[in-house]
């Protein structure tokens, strides 16, 4: 397994409230991959403390699963973790509400799972195509899914950072749960949106295509924060070699 990843704190914030891993789990006789990137919220407080709170838990409890491609199992995971950041949030005043998006993927074997809350976004990039494996929660995918607006007028209306879940702000979280077949052609991108509205597809197609991973996680960065860098950017990039290499 071959991996790069980089966070930036972009050029209009503050503070980063980003936070991603990229871990091997040993269970029992295997070895598994994680990789996730979770986005605290910025209107809500700590967000920063939710985010490492949420990617911290994984680190530290996903080996405990027994199967990492039962969805309730996983859905019950995460919503583990929705509980530790509801909890405490409600133990510290100063905390009250911060909130997280997560989107979390598993290879093992031959095999890939995403866990997926908020918006935060996974794709599959091969030289043919660039494809999105997850689905927003967001108010402006209610609105594409309903036909009231296209896909493009999404990427450029007014409320299209309006997200409709998210881990910690309630006591039970809704978790979409995929699982793939592992294209070894292709590369996997996580990203927060920071990347995603600053950088078309095609330019995020077109970069790793034409770079290392290593290189491509640095590029998308600089890209995303040439184009305005109105949010902090996140990236981990992950294909089936070996290897790990961090772009900061």
């Amino acid at each position: 397994m071959k991996c790069a990843y980089g966070s930036n704190i972009g050029s209009q914030r503050k503070v980063n409230q980003d936070a991603y891993l990229a871990a091997t789990i040993k269970n029992v006789d295997r070895v598994s991959y994680v990789f996730a990137v979770a986005d605290g919220l910025g209107g809500h407080r700590s967000g920063e403390i939710a985010s490492k709170t949420a990617v911290d838990f994984i680190k530290d409890n996903l080996s405990r699963i027994k199967n990492y491609f039962d969805p309730e199992e996983m859905m019950s995971f995460v919503n583990d973790i929705n509980m530790a950041l509801k909890k405490l949030g409600d133990d510290e005043p100063a905390r009250l509400g911060m909130a997280t998006t997560l989107t979390m993927c598993i290879v093992d074997g031959d095999d890939l799972c995403i866990c997926h809350v908020g918006d935060s976004r996974t794709y599959s990039i091969t030289r043919e195509k660039i494809a999105r494996l997850t689905k927003d929660h967001s108010l402006v995918q209610i609105l594409v899914d309903e036909g009231k607006i296209t896909q493009e007028e999404a990427e450029i209306h007014p409320q299209k950072n309006v997200i409709t879940r998210a881990l910690g702000t309630d006591n039970s979280v809704k978790v979409d749960f995929y699982r793939y077949d592992i294209d070894p052609q292709a590369v996997y991108l996580i990203c927060s949106d920071g990347l995603f509205n600053m950088v078309s597809d095609n330019e995020m197609q077109a970069i790793v295509n034409e770079n290392n991973l290593e290189e491509s996680a640095k590029k998308l960065i600089d890209l995303a924060n040439e184009n305005g860098g109105n949010d902090n950017i996140t990236v981990v990039l992950f294909k089936p070699l070996e290897g790990v290499l961090n772009a900061q």
